[in-house]
């Protein structure tokens, strides 16, 4: 049967409201990190639900904070849920984000969150962030008051993966064109032969969400980046930065395990990720900034050591495009001029 014949089958009100995969269309949304919005094939999508995880202090609310600031750039409408109470929005305001049209919204039990955010999802706000699930408490938390419980009554297995369940489950049937993004710590999680770093919330979490990324950054004193920072008319030497690594563990909008690190400051002159950097580190491992020794060239330019090059390329905007534009075009697989 042609599919012309089995449209004439049909009611012609249902035949005419019929819709094709042709036009289905995904709008995504680039991130803050330049190199894993290319690895996503071109971000997050609107309309899905995407999770950010890692441990402690990994930066997951930096790159959802730094990239709201360039949503917000490009007119976009977006709200912020702090489930943790931990929102500052000074750091917000460092890291480029009017704070000043950042809707803000709060809930610590999973049904008191949903009331708040069911009005926004609704409204098709263009982007939404939970910060984060592994602090939503259950419903069986509080009573019909809203007071909480006694500790014997909040003893209940597996309640914060049904919470979170049930708290998904209403994000995707009132979502519609949102992109949802969950924030989460790891736990860990032992099998038969193997053991695991994954997000709270159960496996309903693993199901849902359309892109999954994990972010992993050292705490320790010895893994910190340190800069002279000026206080007071003095120098002193503190931690200013340190690196992050980073896996796309699921992506249904493009090829997944795709893997990267970027430098992190929170501290000193500079906030948030450091795009410039991430830029160079990126140009020479795909060819398009050549290194050799200390050296560093692209077309007749030249440059002793990487502090150098990203110095100039902080300052010069044209460099800094064009370097991105061929490196665009390198892991595209055409040409770099």
């Amino acid at each position: 049967m042609s599919y012309e014949k089995f449209l004439e089958k049909l009611n012609p009100k249902v035949a005419q409201a019929l819709k094709t995969a042709a036009t289905n269309e995904v709008v995504k949304l680039e991130l803050a990190s330049i190199y894993m919005t290319e690895e996503l094939g071109g971000g997050i999508g609107k309309g899905r639900v995407s999770l950010v995880f890692g441990p402690p202090s990994s930066g997951k609310s930096l790159l959802l904070l730094q990239s709201i600031a360039k949503w917000q750039k490009q007119g976009l409408v977006c709200a912020w849920a702090d489930v943790e109470g931990a929102f500052e929005k000074e750091w917000a305001k460092r890291l480029g984000v009017n704070i000043d049209e950042l809707i803000l919204v709060s809930g610590k039990s999973s049904g008191r969150l949903e009331e708040n955010i069911r009005p926004l999802l609704e409204a098709e706000v263009d982007v939404l962030v939970i910060d984060s699930i592994s602090d939503i408490l259950p419903e069986v938390f509080v009573d019909k008051k809203g007071e909480m419980n006694s500790q014997e009554d909040r003893k209940q297995i597996g309640s914060h993966a049904k919470a979170v369940t049930a708290l998904v489950n209403g994000i995707h049937y009132i979502n519609k064109s949102t992109a949802v993004v969950l924030i989460s710590q790891t736990t860990t999680m032992f099998g038969q032969s193997y053991v695991e770093q994954i997000p709270h919330g159960g496996q309903k979490v693993l199901f849902a969400c359309s892109t999954i990324i994990r972010l992993n950054s050292s705490a320790s004193p010895n893994a910190q980046i340190t800069d002279e920072v000026m206080v007071d008319g003095q120098l002193f030497t503190r931690a200013v930065a340190r690196d992050v690594d980073w896996i796309i563990r699921k992506n249904k909008l493009g090829s997944p395990f795709g893997t990267g690190s970027y430098r992190m400051y929170y501290a000193g002159p500079l906030a948030g990720i450091d795009n410039v950097r991430e830029l160079v580190d990126s140009a020479v491992a795909f060819g398009v900034i050549k290194k050799g020794g200390a050296w560093f060239s692209y077309g007749e330019r030249k440059w002793q050591g990487q502090d150098a090059l990203t110095k100039e390329m902080r300052t010069d905007e044209s460099l800094y495009n064009e370097v991105l534009s061929d490196l665009k075009a390198a892991r595209n697989g055409g040409e770099v001029a």
